[in-house]
């Protein structure tokens, strides 16, 4: 018994002696495989690594950071050393970033610099935290002055990286210049996603700002209190089709002595084919990777282009084939009256599973409008009011008491419009909307 004990005792201390350096090795392997799915995931930032020196308690690594335009491709370089320690379980990497070559981030970060670390476990989650010290500067060619109170953010990164969990706080800032003055009262963000599939994440996601002011020379000040907004997307239980929900609510807007709120505004994706969406998703990229890059042959240049634009319109006429619909709903508050609008839009589920031409979808698609504002806003603002004349001659606004309303669907190519049918113009038909009185 007492040989098994030594044994296993020098298991331990071989485990606890070699335990840095295989995190040390592991922090390696995701080091590389972090960076390259961060350059992958977006076109703004590239991460590039030039050396990566490890150690057994510690390794060292310094590389540069790429702010990219997406337009132009151009790439503006920050570099950075990251100082690596190996714990038993875990690694620690603490970034410096190196301004000296930038005459304004070091006037606006004179002594202390934003701080990334990034804490990395042996079983694949990571901790990323942002550091940003207070500012406190003024231009004084321009007389314009920059304050931000301190701020933070954090990247939670689990499950393999299919899970992200983010939080941002920012609890001040003030721009001054000569004419005007714009100040933000505690911008958050709360934020967790999961990946279902290819490029589509599902989560939620609440961003709030509790109060924006803009204040300018012989104006007006302009305050919005209570800025929230939420999103949440999910998918069915067969991972096959998933809906996403945006709100935007502001509770109160001020303009001099007048005050309106709250106002509402909700959009909403249900019904989406997974499958068509992520298709899409790669679409785009392309077409983004595309207009970021600079080929030699121009000629092949634009038979690339045209080739992903085409694959592009393909993925949104298979989306559209698989289904979906949509909504967006507007509630505004004034001292006239509410102001109402209301959107819907669906494109059934085509049974033979054969995608609509996009220029024919109008032939599949269905819809619904309404809208409602107060006569009384017309009569107070007059340039609104020269807006709605012609509407209303048109008959696409009635009267209805004391609101100007419009109510409007569309099913099978006849557009019902405040209770009068028309059919809907077929592209390069000619013509035009012609209530049928």
């Amino acid at each position: 018994m007492k040989k098994v004990w030594i044994i296993a005792g020098g298991l331990v201390v071989v485990a606890a002696v070699s335990a840095p350096w295989a995190v040390g090795k592991l922090t390696e392997q995701h080091w590389q495989s972090a960076t390259e799915q961060f350059n992958a995931s977006q076109p703004y930032f590239v991460m590039e690594t030039d050396v990566y020196e490890r150690g057994y308690l510690g390794s060292e690594a310094r590389g540069q950071l790429f702010a990219v335009d997406p337009d132009t491709g151009e790439r503006y370089p920050v570099g950075w050393t990251g100082d690596i320690s190996h714990g038993v379980t875990s690694s620690t990497i603490d970034f410096e970033f190196d301004f000296a070559d930038d005459a304004g981030m070091e006037a606006v970060f004179p002594d202390e610099k934003p701080t990334v670390t990034v804490t990395t476990s042996a079983w694949g989650s990571s901790l990323v935290e942002l550091n940003v010290p207070a500012i406190d500067y003024i231009d004084d060619s321009s007389g314009e002055s920059l304050n931000v109170s301190a701020s933070y953010a954090t990247l939670n990164i689990s499950d393999n990286g299919e899970t992200l969990d983010a939080k941002m706080q920012l609890p001040g800032l003030v721009l001054r210049a000569p004419d005007g003055r714009l100040s933000m009262e505690n911008l958050t963000l709360d934020q967790h996603a999961s990946l279902l599939t290819g490029k589509l994440w599902t989560g939620d996601a609440t961003v709030t700002l509790d109060k924006v002011s803009v204040a300018s020379r012989d104006e007006p000040e302009l305050v919005l209190e209570d800025i929230r907004m939420v999103s949440n997307s999910e998918a069915d239980s067969s991972a096959e089709q998933f809906g996403v929900t945006t709100s935007l609510t502001l509770e109160t807007v001020s303009y001099g002595d007048e005050a309106q709120g709250p106002h509402r505004f909700e959009f909403g994706l249900s019904d989406v084919s997974v499958a068509a969406w992520n298709n899409l998703l790669e679409s785009v990229s392309e077409l983004q990777a595309m207009s970021a890059g600079s080929a030699s042959d121009p000629q092949q240049a634009f038979e690339q282009q045209m080739q992903a634009t085409m694959a592009l319109t393909g993925s949104i006429e298979a989306m559209m084939a698989d289904g979906l619909s949509s909504h967006a709903d507007l509630d505004l508050s004034s001292p006239e009256g509410p102001v109402t609008g209301r959107l819907t839009i669906s494109h059934p589920e085509q049974e033979d599973g054969e995608p609509v031409p996009l220029m024919m979808i109008a032939r599949t698609i269905e819809g619904e409008m309404s809208v409602k504002l107060p006569r009384a806003l017309a009569d107070r603002y007059p340039e609104l009011g020269e807006e709605l004349m012609p509407l209303l001659i048109q008959g696409l606004l009635v009267e209805e008491g004391d609101f100007y309303v419009m109510e409007a669907s569309l099913n099978n190519m006849m557009v019902n419009l405040n209770g009068n049918e028309m059919p809907l113009p077929v592209p390069g038909m000619g013509g035009g909307l012609s209530p049928q009185m």
